[in-house]
């Protein structure tokens, strides 16, 4: 009996021993990866590629006598945190790079070799790529164009309001004969996809912009006249050697991607062209403004009657008192609407806290700012403002929040605040608008006027 106790536990320790070595071995296999991500990251940053375009560090470089930069700064940056914050395991990680060197402290880092000046055949090294994925990456970029030769550089240009891509991007190899290899395999746009090339932003802060969807669909159709009536037969043959090509890349075991890929310096010559577009369109409206303007001053001036045969009342009472525009009334003290909502974390936003609410009872407003624990909610009626507190348990029990009805001293205050915050956000400058945002921006007001005046009711006295 010992002896086959002796024996479980001999295999019981050496089991404990291998699953020990397995972890050990795991865990230096992920610092390996670490230290390698760490190593790559930093030697793209003080790369040629991205030194000649990173203004910021390429500044902070210059500033140095020596050239040295500190590593806590290398690890502010948003790319260096998420790998690690330990400033140790960065200089251990840089140790074995190629592209730069640390200082005996290993505290800094600097280029072994000075900048040189910015290559001029940059561009036609540089890819232009759109119909890209809405989750798009570098590394997806960098594993797709990698195919075709070393992708040194890669720029994802971003909505700036929502963070999103914008659907296109420019990518630079480290020869022309790489960029002409991903214009030739992976220029493969899908049938639906627009006949010409090049995305370019159709909106001005989420505002289409007039005349140009008019213009783009003449090119659209001219091309179309131009081509569905005479297909030709090298068109046809162009056809039939896209098709083949695909079937290469299948017989390859290639992914296709449906993606649209020129060079660079086609891409400009057709935003030159849009710029040319856009400024005929902008010149257009503008007379259109114009125009619309001086017959609206013509018929406040005369009094024109409308088809009923009714005068403008509107125009000729703005014609009147041209300086009575009356402040909108701020929101009037109403006792028993104010919902405070406590969370034992960060509340999750404005959208959701609406959303939840919205549910049971309207809501006019949430005051919340992102990452608080306290909000505040305003009803249209107190009596939604109850019937959200009747389901404070379902509410409790999915979200976790606390809810109360203000009163008294504490209603009061908020009202106040409610008051005081308006008037500091009318008080505040206006944004100057200017070119083409502040066209558009007349355009849609004209537009908004227009409809309002077709939706308005005409009322006949009781004589007519």
């Amino acid at each position: 009996m010992e002896t086959e106790r002796g024996k479980q536990e001999k295999a019981m320790e050496e089991e404990n021993t291998a699953n020990k070595k397995e972890v050990e071995k795991k865990k230096r296999s992920r610092v390996k990866q670490v230290l390698a991500d760490i190593t790559k990251q930093v030697d793209f940053w003080f790369g040629d590629a991205n030194l000649h375009k990173d203004r910021f560090l390429r500044e902070q470089i210059e500033k140095s006598r020596d050239g040295y930069v500190d590593i806590s700064l290398l690890v502010s940056f948003n790319k260096m945190k998420k790998l690690t914050t330990d400033e140790k395991l960065i200089a251990r990680a840089l140790k074995s790079s190629a592209v730069v060197e640390l200082d005996l402290e290993g505290t800094r880092v600097r280029r072994k070799k000075p900048l040189g000046e910015r290559p001029k055949d940059e561009d036609d090294r540089t890819v232009y790529v759109e119909l890209l994925p809405k989750n798009v990456n570098h590394s997806w970029i960098e594993r797709v164009f990698g195919k075709c030769g070393n992708v040194v550089y890669v720029s994802i240009p971003h909505y700036k309001s929502t963070g999103d891509p914008k659907g296109f991007a420019f990518v630079e190899f480290e020869t022309k004969e790489q960029a002409a290899k991903a214009i030739e395999f992976l220029n493969n746009p899908p049938e639906e996809a627009p006949r010409k090339p090049g995305v370019f932003p159709k909106t001005v802060k989420n505002k289409p912009i007039p005349a140009l969807g008019a213009a783009d669909l003449e090119v659209s159709t001219e091309e179309e006249k131009e081509t569905g009536d005479t297909k030709d037969g090298s068109l046809l043959k162009a056809k039939r050697k896209h098709k083949k090509k695909h079937k290469e890349r299948h017989k390859m075991g290639e992914e296709v991607i449906p993606l649209r890929v020129l060079s660079k310096s086609e891409w400009m010559d057709l935003k030159k062209e849009y710029l040319a577009l856009q400024k005929a369109s902008m010149a257009s409206l503008k007379k259109t403004i114009s125009q619309i303007k001086s017959e609206s001053e013509m018929e406040i001036d005369h009094g024109v009657t409308n088809k009923s045969g009714m005068k403008n009342e509107k125009a000729n009472g703005e014609a009147r008192c041209p300086q009575e525009k009356a402040q909108a009334p701020g929101p009037q003290f109403v006792s028993g609407v104010i919902v405070k909502i406590l969370g034992p974390e960060p509340l999750p936003g404005r959208k959701v806290v609406k959303d939840t609410l919205a549910a049971i009872s309207d809501v006019v407003y949430v005051d919340l700012l992102e990452g608080d624990t306290e909000c505040h909610v305003r009803f249209k009626s107190p009596e939604g403002a109850h019937a959200v507190m009747s389901a404070q348990a379902d509410i409790r029990k999915k979200h976790s929040w606390e809810l109360e009805i203000l009163s008294g001293d504490h209603e009061q205050r908020y009202w106040q605040k409610i008051l005081v915050d308006r008037q500091a956000k009318l008080n505040q400058p206006r944004e100057k608008k200017r070119g083409t945002e502040k066209l558009i921006t007349k355009a849609e007001k004209i537009r908004l006027e227009k409809t309002q005046q077709a939706s308005m009711h005409i009322r006949f006295s009781e004589y007519e």
